[in-house]
């Protein structure tokens, strides 16, 4: 469904130009096609390699942002007539115009962080706006090259980890470069694909990873068993009930995984510190997620103490610190530590949750917008299950994006969500897909 340059819902994009031609072209006109061609799609993997760098390059505005406001001439030809991104752009601007409102009208007990508030408030604006620079991309390289594309500007974002980080396969290059690896081999067979799921899981199981070969093994425990079915060719049902039931079995298959890597986890076969996490997280007084992520218990007590969120780039105040550590001591976690001080709230809000961190940032257009992507994101999933061949890339973005909302910092999560969100628009819907298939066996 996401191999070839589309167009709308998955119809193929027309090479002609925009006028009428001759019958039979001359070779003169051919050549002139095929540089245009070329061209156009030299212009994609800039764009998209752009977009997928985070540096900042002024007044702490990322580069990708930039490069997405600014391709917006040549990219809203790609969306202008779709419905599905009309929602996209009015809750993207809505929350970045809210962040700022609210950051200029906070009231004078409060400080601000300039370099904060102008990246929050571009990374909003310029989300739809890289949405569409993907589907841009997409139409002229391919939904597969796109997504290679942007996954290699991703990893060249990261590469300063190489010096910076002890361990940068986990924090910063690892998912780029699986994204970019499923996406380079998405048509080279299933076989290929699974070696290739086995041998990444491998190394994030090598450097202390202990979800990310979770997901590689659902998308790969998929792959296998859609290939079995190919196989023995069993008669597909529906699309709309070949998405449930495959949703159902990758649910039973995720649980599986998951449990089976961290049963790993405890038992060290990944590592003294995994181990060392693992067991800590299931011996405290709350449930294994709330005792993996106090933050949680700091979100709630903000929400309940400031309802309508802070603004974009407002930085907290003593009072907001203690409501903070007063919700993750009722978790039964001590809050008195360097990580909270320090990280948490020692240059801003970070609640290890972008629907919070935007929540803070946004108020409720910015909570509203993540719950958005959160559900295009599953719709995007489930309609790639309506066959028996899942775009691997697509899946592991799609759960990197899901579990970023839920447990992950915000600053992590803009350039994996045109992946998905671009995906979204791409893929025909499950009734169309049921129409095209009644269409196939009729003829």
């Amino acid at each position: 469904l996401l191999g070839s340059p589309i167009q709308h819902s998955g119809e193929p994009v027309p090479e002609r130009g925009g006028h009428d031609g001759p019958s039979e072209p001359s070779e003169p006109d051919d050549e002139a096609r095929r540089r245009s061609r070329r061209a156009r799609q030299v212009a994609a993997i800039v764009l998209l390699l752009l977009i997928g760098i985070r540096r900042d390059l002024v007044g702490s505005m990322a580069l990708g942002d930039i490069a997405a406001l600014a391709a917006i001439p040549v990219t809203w030809s790609a969306v202008r007539h779709q419905r599905r991104f009309s929602p996209l752009l009015l809750l993207g601007t809505l929350a970045g115009l809210t962040g700022l409102l609210l950051s200029w009208t906070v009231g004078p007990t409060f400080h601000i962080n300039g370099g904060h508030q102008r990246a929050m408030v571009m990374s909003l604006l310029a989300l739809p706006w890289a949405t569409a620079a993907f589907v841009w991309g997409a139409r002229h390289l391919g939904a597969s090259r796109a997504a290679a594309a942007l996954s290699a500007g991703t990893m060249l974002s990261a590469l300063p980890l190489l010096v910076t980080n002890d361990n940068p396969w986990k924090f910063g290059i690892g998912v780029p470069m699986t994204l970019m690896v499923l996406a380079l081999i998405n048509h080279r067979g299933r076989p290929l694909q699974l070696l290739a799921l086995a041998a990444l899981a491998a190394v994030f199981m090598a450097h202390d990873a202990r979800l990310l070969p979770a997901f590689l093994a659902i998308i790969a425990a998929t792959v296998f068993w859609q290939a079995t079915a190919s196989w023995f060719r069993w008669r597909l049902p529906a699309p709309r009930r070949a998405a449930i039931i495959q949703a159902l079995v990758l649910t039973v298959i995720g649980i599986g995984a998951i449990t089976a890597v961290l049963a790993a986890s405890a038992s060290g076969s990944l590592g003294v510190d995994a181990q060392t996490r693992t067991l800590a997280q299931s011996r405290g007084e709350s449930n294994f997620l709330l005792n993996a992520r106090p933050e949680l218990g700091a979100a709630w007590a903000l929400a309940h103490h400031r309802p309508w969120g802070y603004g974009a780039g407002v930085l907290p105040r003593y009072e907001d610190i203690q409501v903070a550590k007063d919700g993750m001591a009722a978790l039964g976690y001590d809050p008195s530590n360097g990580y909270v001080e320090n990280f948490m709230f020692g240059n801003g809000f970070e609640l290890h949750s972008a629907l919070v961190n935007v929540w803070v940032a946004a108020s409720l257009p910015g909570a509203a917008l993540m719950l958005l992507i959160a559900g295009l994101t599953l719709l995007a999933l489930l309609r790639d299950l309506g066959g028996l061949r899942i775009t691997p890339w697509l899946f592991l973005a799609g759960m990197v994006v899901l579990q970023n909302i839920l447990v992950g910092p915000w600053a992590v999560l803009p350039p994996y969500l045109p992946f998905v969100l671009g995906s979204w628009i791409l893929l025909p819907s499950l009734r169309d897909l049921n129409h095209r298939r009644q269409a196939e066996r009729a003829t």
